[in-house]
């Protein structure tokens, strides 16, 4: 359990990538694989409030923030495919803010850290990577509000039809914006969807300068400590 502790963060960025390699490729499959899928997903929130939250304040917060989408979740499963698409601003919403609230805290303690070690790198990547998936909650939340926010490349039309592959197919969107690579196969032509692009954009910047510059910066200081005992 020790050993667990002290690489929890890969464990939960392990979690991450199971999750956004699998949601691809549950949606036209059996229920029982897609609410296996679903049940995956929990635990990996389950490993965010648990990893990330250490506070009780901080998981009684991220509770109420996730309350919503975890209620939705279930309610898809009793409600048609065609009556889903009010709740699925409400569920990105919820989704959105339970995982900016979680890469606030990362981001913070990252900041509170004297030294730094390889799961604390590990864990401001899987910051990264909620960052990400926070934006394509927003981006499926937008088209939910406002449908025809973003053009589709015909050939992928297809994916906004089923909850799942909706969710990865907004994910992608987001990681491509993340990194800058602008593949062009689904872009935003609403106003409101071009600000939101914009914005993930510089909040993806901000985080790799900040975050990135506290991790050196810590290793810096570490390095300088150790080479001035070493000359006492």
């Amino acid at each position: 359990m020790a050993r667990l502790r002290s690489h929890k963060h890969l464990v939960l960025l392990g979690g991450l990538v199971a999750v956004l390699v699998m949601q691809p490729l549950v949606g036209r499959d059996a229920l029982a694989a897609r609410f296996a899928f679903d049940l995956l997903t929990a635990a990996a929130a389950v490993g965010v409030m648990l990893i990330v939250f250490v506070h009780r304040w901080e998981r009684r917060v991220a509770i109420v923030l996730a309350l919503p989408a975890i209620a939705l979740t279930v309610a898809r499963y009793t409600i048609p495919e065609g009556s889903l698409a009010p709740l699925r601003l409400a569920y990105a919403l919820s989704a959105a803010l339970f995982l900016g609230f979680a890469v606030a805290v990362i981001v913070r303690d990252i900041f509170k850290r004297r030294v730094i070690g390889f799961d604390d790198v590990v864990g401001a990547f899987a910051g990264y990577i909620l960052l990400g998936v926070a934006w394509g909650s927003l981006y499926a939340g937008v088209e939910a509000a406002a449908p025809s926010s973003f053009t589709v490349n015909p050939a992928i039309q297809w994916q906004l039809e089923e909850w799942h592959y909706r969710r990865a197919l907004f994910n992608y969107l987001s990681f491509t914006v993340l990194a800058s690579m602008g593949y062009n196969d689904i872009t935003p032509i609403a106003p409101f969807a071009n600000t939101l692009t914009w914005m993930e954009v510089m909040s993806a910047q901000f985080y790799l300068a900040v975050v990135v510059a506290q991790i050196v910066g810590l290793k810096l200081a570490r390095a300088a400590s150790s080479g001035q005992r070493d000359v006492d």
